[in-house]
């Protein structure tokens, strides 16, 4: 990732926010907060670890360039232009692949989990659906196409996706013919029957013509995963929902040809034993306190600004540190998405302190080893959020977080 991300990511969070602001201002609910930060830990987690994503793309496709390439392309316009057209319909089917292949649907339904459709959106990626991309890309080098061309022109695509996640823009008349628009991608984002596996398309929308997956915008779309019971308040649980109900599933089955089909089938095929596997474990959760709101405030207003700086300047920044702030800032906006989901947990302010001490001594010695300068900026936000923290009521931490019927409940236990 280059530096031009330093200008990018804050350009597309200040299009999201102003879209925010206006949707807010006009009383439409089409943005929260809590789906907010849902989306934009989603996609610090994405962007991060795209960042080896993106190596071991560009390796793989430079390894079949080098090895199996029939033949290579000048380095001319022609190239460039018949490569967008390339990468666009590879990522065609590998979308819609993506939405028939269960395997590959748990790393791409992070994107479609959200009940709320918005710029953030845009954000909302998991960082499998990188990884599951690789080998579809791989038939593009043997055709000639240099690996660093497919790589800018798949980042030059994304920046076109980004711009499609929103519902303030209308229909577009005869450019829909050509290109894929907010009102076709609007479409694509529907659970509505009529909109089921529509439009696939990245920039172009003759593709989903040609192959008969195109749709228009009719009726008021419905966002959101069809059949489910996933609830949108946790980043992790939007990343690993579906792994775990495969996981689940291949281990309570003992017949092969179930547990291939639950990896490989459909994700509308469900297995015998479906009671089973999504019955979920349920946590007790605490009332969300000014001090929390406070904290996820403070994250969100530190954490995002030091992640694109660490984005910007990763050349610069040795490993370590690097790998402590990634994780610091993570946890700092996962923390944030919990709260303004109403889903903090009994024990969320020992977590945290553990969380933000143990941050704090690894950073001191290994600012003390390698006296990396920017160091002490990373100290003051560990003692002041620490601080935010030691204010949370003890309810957290106490017996008084439960309802007075599990507490009476306890007591004539002991």
């Amino acid at each position: 990732m280059n530096h031009p991300k330093l200008w990018l990511i804050p350009l597309f969070l200040c299009i999201a926010f102003l879209e925010f602001w206006l949707m807010n201002r006009q009383g439409d609910k089409r943005h929260t907060m809590a789906n907010t930060v849902m989306n934009l830990s989603i996609g610090a987690i994405d962007q991060l670890f795209s960042l080896s994503g993106f190596f071991l793309l560009f390796m793989a496709l430079d390894f079949v360039y080098q090895n199996f390439s029939l033949f290579h392309f000048e380095n001319a316009w022609p190239q460039w232009m018949l490569a967008y057209l390339g990468v666009d319909f590879i990522s065609y089917w590998y979308h819609r692949y993506s939405h028939k292949i269960n395997i590959l649907w748990a790393g791409h339904v992070t994107h479609h989990s959200s009940s709320l459709f918005n710029f953030t959106n845009g954000f909302r990626t998991s960082p499998f659906q990188g990884l599951n991309r690789i080998p579809f890309w791989l038939i593009l080098p043997v055709f000639g196409f240099s690996p660093f061309v497919l790589v800018f022109t798949l980042k030059i695509s994304g920046l076109f996706d980004f711009l499609q996640h929103t519902q303030a823009v209308p229909k577009l008349g005869w450019v829909e013919k050509v290109f894929i628009t907010p009102s076709l991608h609007r479409v694509h984002h529907g659970k509505n029957p009529l909109y089921i596996d529509k439009n696939f398309g990245s920039t172009f929308s003759f593709w989903d013509r040609m192959f008969g997956t195109y749709q228009e915008e009719k009726e008021p779309v419905e966002f959101g995963i069809k059949n489910s019971d996933y609830q949108d308040n946790n980043p992790f649980n939007a990343i690993f929902f579906q792994y775990k109900n495969i996981w689940q599933s291949v281990l309570l089955n003992r017949d092969w040809l179930s547990k291939m089909q639950m990896i490989f089938g459909s994700p509308d095929w469900k297995p015998k034993n479906l009671g089973q596997i999504i019955a979920r474990k349920k946590t007790e959760r605490i009332e969300t306190q000014n001090g929390h709101l406070v904290y996820a405030s403070f994250q969100l207003l530190t954490c995002p600004t030091a992640i694109i700086l660490l984005l910007a300047f990763k050349d610069s920044i040795p490993v370590l540190p690097f790998l402590l702030f990634a994780f610091t800032g993570l946890a700092g906006m996962v923390s944030a998405a919990l709260i303004f989901n109403k889903n903090v947990g009994c024990n969320f302010k020992s977590i945290e302190l553990f969380r933000l001490i143990a941050s704090l001594a690894f950073g001191l010695g290994l600012f003390g080893l390698i006296g990396f300068s920017f160091g002490w900026y990373f100290i003051f936000y560990l003692i002041i959020s620490m601080g935010i923290v030691l204010r949370f009521k003890m309810e957290d931490s106490s017996i008084r977080h439960l309802s007075e019927v599990h507490a009476r409940q306890l007591i004539k236990r002991i």
